[in-house]
């Protein structure tokens, strides 16, 4: 696909400062969008309050409603998410969107510098309880090939192929991918969860976390509670459809932290959809 084309349809408004998961690196990533842009007025103690609420005192002391282990990891929306381990590098969420594609981040992927047998696609994987055994209810999926930045460097996601499993089945064949749901209609204050696996409280365990829309002016940003381990985490609305992905965290001026994604907005999806056929 030629970036260029996809620059002059996607509008730049920002350029935010993202943390990178599991490698404690900075980089600049401009968060795309288009259309439907809106955000919540709230003060500055506002704001803060409802960082705080997600944010303040120890995770797992957070309401189920905010943070809660998923328990079968086989039922849907959950069995079409998985952990994408980088060989020597990091660990990270991905989500299952065609016959043989998952999409994760492209800060993710370019840990693989380019070479497929660096990536390992774990759907459906968790562990029963803390400190359990780990459980690959699907096996373990090798990549076939990576588009680390389809649509520029500028947009934090990245396309990875899977290779068929040792039976010649194609990830698609197992689980069910993800429906792509109307990014458009977000809107601040709406509620949505994110599906992932948080790697510094609980290791190896898919979790679901509640997180509330602050505004729609730059992708996607959010209130909530992730860790590393979230990139590339889906983001689902109520009929679990994929209306975006997680990226980060970022620094909003005279407001404070924020969670930051890509939203999955009509425009977007025109190109996106071309490169998971």
């Amino acid at each position: 696909m030629n970036s260029n084309i996809l620059r002059k349809t996607l509008l730049a408004i920002s350029v935010t400062t993202l943390l990178i998961p599991a490698t404690s690196t900075i980089i600049n990533t401009p968060i795309e969008n288009v259309s439907h842009a809106s955000e919540l007025e709230l003060t500055k103690d506002e704001f803060q309050n409802r960082w705080d609420k997600y944010n303040k005192g120890n995770p797992l002391d957070l309401p189920q409603e905010y943070l809660s282990r998923i328990k079968d990891t086989t039922e849907y929306p959950y069995q079409s998410v998985g952990s994408i381990f980088i060989k020597g590098k990091t660990v990270a969420t991905a989500s299952v969107v065609g016959k043989n594609k998952i999409i994760t981040n492209f800060h993710v992927a370019r840990e693989a510098a380019k070479d497929p047998s660096k990536v390992l696609f774990r759907p459906g994987m968790t562990k029963e309880e803390l400190g359990g055994e780990v459980k690959l209810p699907y096996g373990v999926f090798e990549a076939e090939s990576i588009k680390e930045a389809p649509f520029g460097e500028g947009v934090d996601l990245a396309v990875i192929t899977l290779k068929p499993n040792g039976e010649g089945k194609n990830i698609g064949d197992i689980v069910k991918p993800l429906e792509f749901g109307n990014g458009d209609a977000i809107d601040p204050n709406q509620s949505l969860k994110l599906i992932g696996y948080p790697y510094n409280t609980v290791q190896d365990t898919m979790h679901k976390h509640k997180i509330e829309v602050y505004s729609t002016n730059r992708g996607l940003e959010y209130f909530g509670y992730t860790e590393a381990g979230n990139s590339g985490s889906p983001i689902l609305d109520d009929d679990n459809n994929i209306v975006g992905m997680h990226v980060g965290k970022a620094g909003i001026k005279d407001r404070g932290d924020i969670l930051t994604g890509i939203r999955f907005d009509g425009n977007f999806m025109k190109f996106l959809k071309k490169e998971i056929q």
